[in-house]
This record gives C-alpha cells, sequence and structure tokens, in this order.
C-alpha cells in the first residue's frame, strides 16, 4: 500500500502561467524544496509569495502536498485531520478565481486526490472513494476542455492503471469508483506525458516526477522490470541526478526499483548516502529498508537500521515487519532470548494494513521458528545474490510438507531471477502440484510467476491460464498483492 499512495506525491506542476496560477521563481523553488522535503522552507517561500502576490493561487497547491507528503511519509494523525481540516478552506481558494485556464480544475482534481489517498492510508474507505471520484471527474472534464494539458494524462493515467489491478472477486469493493481503466491504457498515457515532458524545456522540472510514476507503473503493473530500471539509471544521470542528491524521495524511488530487481548493493550504495540534515522532514520507511537490504546481504550490523526505525517512526505500517526482520536477524545469529524477544513484539505494536505486517503476525502466530537454510536462502535470494542462495539449499532435507513446498519454490525463485527458465518452470510447476491445495502463498506466486514467463515468451494462452490459477486459489500471505499482480496480467494477455 505504501507504494500505491507514493504514486499520488510525484502528480505535479507545470511552469506555464496561467490566469492567476503563477509558477514563479519562488514558486519553483518552493516546489524543489517540498519534493527535497524541506518544508519548512517551503511554507516559508510560501508565505512571502502570498505577501507579494496575493492573486497567485500556486501556494496553496504547494501547501496541500506538503501537508499530504508529512501524512504519506510520517503516517501520524494529527497530520491526517490537518490535511482534512485544510481541504474545503483551500479547494474555496482554487475555485475562486477564473475558471478559463487548465488549472483550474486541475488544482482542485490534486486536492481531491491526494485527500482521498490520504484517507486509505487511515482506513476511511467510503470518504476516500468519494474524494478519488471526485478527481477523477475534474481530470476527465479537464481533458475535454484542455485536451493538450499534459498533467491530464499524468493523473488519469496512474488512475486507470490501478483501477485496472483489482481483481474481479473485489470489484465489489470498487463499485463505487464511477470509472473503468487498465493497465496498457494507464501505462500508454504516463508514457507519452513522459515524452511530452521530456521535449519542453519549460517542463524539464517535472521529469523527476514523471519518471517516478512512469517507474512505479511499469515496474508492478506492467511487469516489465528492465523499462523500469531504465527509468531508474535515468534518474541517476543528468540532469535529473541533481534531484536525486537531494531528494529522499527520489532516493526511494530508485531504490524501491533496485530492491525488486535483486539489485541489492546498489540499494545498500543509494540508502547508505541518501540526503540527511536538520531542516528535511524524516523519512525513517528508508531505515526499514536500508535494515532489508543489510539483512538481504546476511549483513551482521542489520539490526541498527532496524532498530532506527522501530525507535523513532511514530507511524503503524511496517512496525511488525521491521520486528519479524530483527526476530530474522538474531536467529541466524543464534540468539534464541533476542528471537524470542522480538516474535513477541508483533503481537503487541503495529498494523495488518500492509502485506509485510500481516505476515509477520502470522509468524508470529505459528510461533514455530523458520528452517534457518530456507530462511538464508530467502534473503539471499531477494537481494539477489542466487549463487550464494542456491548453495545455502544444496542437501536439504524437507521436513515437513511445508518445508519440502518452500524448497521447490524457493529453487524456483532463484532460477527463474537467475534467468535458468527451463529449470524455473520445472520447480514452479511442481510446487503447484504440491501446494495448490495448501494454505500457503508459494503456489499462488510460483503460478503467477509462470504466467508472467509465459506472457513474456508470448505464449499468452498459457500465461492466461496460470494468471486465472492465481484467482482460484485460497491462501492468506500476500493474498492482496499476488492477486492483484495476477489481474493486472489477466488485463495485458487479454484478447492477444
Amino acid at each position: 500500500m505504501k507504494q500505491l499512495v507514493f504514486l499520488f506525491v510525484f502528480i505535479a506542476f507545470s511552469g506555464i502561467v496561467k490566469a492567476s496560477f503563477t509558477f514563479n521563481e519562488n514558486c519553483k523553488e518552493a516546489y524543489t524544496d517540498m519534493i527535497c522535503l524541506r518544508f519548512t522552507a517551503a511554507r516559508l517561500r510560501m508565505q512571502t509569495e502570498k505577501k507579494i502576490n496575493p492573486e497567485n493561487q500556486v501556494p496553496f497547491i504547494i501547501e496541500n502536498y506538503v501537508d499530504f507528503l508529512k501524512v504519506i511519509i510520517g503516517e501520524e494523525e494529527r497530520d491526517f485531520i490537518h490535511l482534512k481540516d485544510q481541504k474545503d478552506a483551500r479547494l474555496q481558494k482554487l475555485a475562486g478565481d477564473t475558471k478559463n485556464s487548465p488549472w483550474y480544475l486541475y488544482s482542485q482534481s490534486l486536492v481531491y486526490l491526494q485527500c482521498g489517498m490520504a484517507r486509505i492510508k487511515f482506513g476511511e474507505y467510503v470518504n476516500a472513494s468519494l474524494d478519488i471520484n471526485r478527481a477523477y471527474r475534474l481530470l476527465t472534464e479537464n481533458q475535454r476542455k484542455y485536451s493538450g494539458f499534459v498533467l491530464n494524462k499524468v493523473g488519469l493515467g496512474v488512475l486507470h492503471a490501478l483501477i485496472g489491478t483489482v481483481p474481479d472477486k473485489y470489484r465489489w469493493a470498487t463499485r463505487s469508483l464511477s470509472f473503468e481503466g487498465t493497465v496498457l491504457e494507464g501505462n500508454a498515457e504516463l508514457k507519452d506525458a513522459y515524452m511530452q515532458i521530456a521535449a519542453d524545456p519549460q517542463l524539464s522540472f517535472m521529469l523527476p516526477e514523471t519518471a517516478f510514476l512512469l517507474a512505479f507503473v511499469t515496474m508492478n503493473l506492467s511487469a516489465d522490470m528492465p523499462a523500469a530500471i531504465q527509468l531508474a539509471e535515468k534518474i541517476q544521470a543528468p540532469p535529473l541526478s541533481a534531484v536525486l542528491s537531494e531528494s529522499p524521495l527520489m532516493v526511494y524511488a530508485c531504490a524501491n526499483i533496485y530492491a525488486r530487481a535483486g539489485e541489492n548493493d546498489k540499494v545498500l550504495s543509494l540508502l547508505s548516502g541518501y540526503p540527511t540534515s536538520v531542516d528535511r522532514y524524516p523519512f525513517y520507511y528508508l531505515s526499514y529498508m536500508l535494515g532489508v537490504a543489510k539483512l538481504n546481504r546476511l549483513d551482521t550490523d542489520a539490526n541498527y537500521p532496524f532498530l532506527n526505525f522501530l525507535g523513532n517512526f511514530k507511524g503503524k505500517n511496517y512496525i511488525r515487519s521491521a520486528y519479524m526482520h530483527l526476530a530474522w536477524y538474531y536467529l541466524l545469529q543464534n540468539d534464541s532470548q533476542q528471537y524470542s524477544t522480538y516474535l513477541g513484539r508483533i503481537r503487541i505494536r503495529g498494523n495488518n494494513q500492509v502485506d509485510n505486517d500481516r505476515e509477520a503476525l502470522i509468524m508470529a502466530g505459528k510461533n514455530t521458528r523458520p528452517d534457518i537454510r530456507l530462511l538464508k536462502a530467502r534473503l539471499l535470494f531477494d537481494g539477489g545474490y542466487y549463487a550464494r542462495a542456491l548453495k545455502e539449499l544444496e542437501g536439504f532435507k524437507a521436513v515437513n510438507p511445508k518445508s519440502e513446498l518452500e524448497y521447490s519454490y524457493r529453487l524456483g525463485r532463484i532460477y527463474h531471477n537467475w534467468g535458468k527458465t527451463d529449470q524455473a518452470i520445472s520447480y514452479y510447476k511442481e510446487t503447484i502440484l504440491k501446494g495448490d491445495k495448501l494454505p500457503y502463498f508459494y503456489a499462488a506466486n510460483a503460478a503467477l510467476q509462470l504466467g508472467l514467463i509465459y506472457e513474456s515468451q508470448k505464449n499468452y494462452s498459457q500465461a492466461r491460464t496460470y494468471f486465472s490459477k492465481v484467482q482460484d486459489m485460497d491462501f492468506e500471505e500476500y493474498q492482496f498483492s499476488i492477486s492483484n499482480k495476477a489481474q493486472a496480467g489477466l488485463n495485458r494477455v487479454k484478447g492477444k
């Protein structure tokens, strides 16, 4: 869910001056401060702007962005309440001037969209759907009136792609959303917007945010990891590298791509040097990511980033996952007492909104120790250390049906990401055969991966078979994310 909410962090601004929406140098500087998490500096600039140019509406957009980012990054209820309290006043300001500007409707859509995504973070799903619906209608109307306004494609592209990933069996939960879309449609809109922005010198400062959005959709929904990596490389090259060196948000974007791609050393490089200073709003989730990356390499100091995250973060997500990773860390260090301590804390503190936290709670509820060799293989695989992971499984002897199932699954994952597709297919099919009636996620994800393999081979019939098989399975761990990805796959291969 975090990644889904971060998508809306970067639906941003234009350098075009229209009516009362004047994006002058002061506002551009405030925007840069905002994406670099220098919130105090951004607010001070906007206070100055209001005094010098009281008719300029841009300050209300930037101030809403600052409040939104605080909610998404910090997850503190007081910030969420403040964002909601400011909503109507800001909408009134943004709707109070001339209607003859593409910014008139678009700026209002941003406020509704940001408030809607913040509501999802805090479980206000009904009001969230109302806000997101309103944002979509405003974007659609703005596209009708100003078809050349590139930001319409950015917002609509993200919404079309996201709605296209909802599995059929969850459609009841989105009936209140009065729009449809597909991953292919949304991805095409975002690519078109990115190309337009890249070709326009006046909009060059928008490249980071557009690259972020396109990378997310490409990586998570389109299943095109090479394209996502290509975008990460562009972010690290001039001129975008200047933003990367100053923005923890852009560091997150790149590190997240490399983490999913198994490029763990690149993740460590990015997270070990991301910009921190007292004038920036703290982004403690990056400490969690650093801890995961260190543990994936089996580093002996992997506990410190997790402890930093848990000691400072006042939000609710990834708390239980951090405790689970600390329990694993101490299990690998042969410290049974600390393992039990952190396993117990999983039940006490945290939330169940994201898959990682649900996995942690399930593990704590079973109160059974993972097999150390399987655990090491999993962590090393997640880091992209495939040879080391395979070595951990040499001569492995399963002691129960679950460990036997996980063994074949881990081998399939290792060979798949290592590029040895034939071996991967064999182990994935073995996993499905053994586990499609069991409550674990291994068989479902094996079916998802087979769907992705056959899709890449343009064997769309087989791809549909395995994507559909995921939707027929009953499992608990990672259920929502695996089903979402399978639905996205079905949408991509539909009619092929």
